[in-house]
C-alpha cells in the first residue's frame, strides 16, 4: 500500500490453495493480514494497494481479470461473511432483503426463487 508517500508491505509469501467444495476461515491475531488476503482474492483492495504475484480461479487469473469476470465469481462463487456483521449488514433491514439483493445482483433471482436459495 502506499501510505504517506512511502510503500507499506503488508503481505509477503502467502500461499494456500482451496480444493473445490471447501470452506476455508482465515484465522490470526489483528493486523496479521486475514481482511488483505481475503481481499485480494477477488480484487475488493484498495486503489493504493499495489498487487504482485498471482490468485488463480478455476484455472483463471484473477490479477487484472476484467470487472465483468470478477462480478460473475463474486457473491457467484466466492463470498466472504465479514468480522463484524454490524459493518456489513444494515440493521434497518431484513437479513432476506440484503441477502436478497446480493442473489438478485450476482445469479438473477428474485421473488420464490431468491426466499428458497436464502
Amino acid at each position: 500500500f502506499r501510505q504517506d508517500g512511502r510503500t507499506v508491505e503488508a503481505l509477503k509469501g502467502v500461499s494456500f490453495t482451496v480444493g473445490r467444495g471447501e470452506t476455508v476461515a482465515l484465522v490470526g491475531e489483528s493486523g496479521s493480514g486475514k481482511s488483505v488476503t481475503a481481499l485480494s482474492t477477488v480484487a475488493l483492495l484498495p486503489d493504493s494497494a499495489e498487487v504482485g504475484g498471482s490468485v488463480r480461479y478455476e484455472g483463471r487469473e484473477m490479477v487484472g481479470a476484467p470487472a465483468a469476470e470478477l462480478r460473475r465469481v463474486r457473491g457467484n462463487d466466492i463470498s466472504f461473511i465479514f468480522q463484524e456483521p454490524m459493518t456489513s449488514l444494515n440493521p434497518l433491514h431484513t437479513i432476506e432483503r440484503q441477502i436478497g439483493e446480493s442473489l438478485a445482483f450476482h445469479q438473477g433471482l428474485a421473488g420464490e426463487a431468491a426466499r428458497v436459495r436464502i
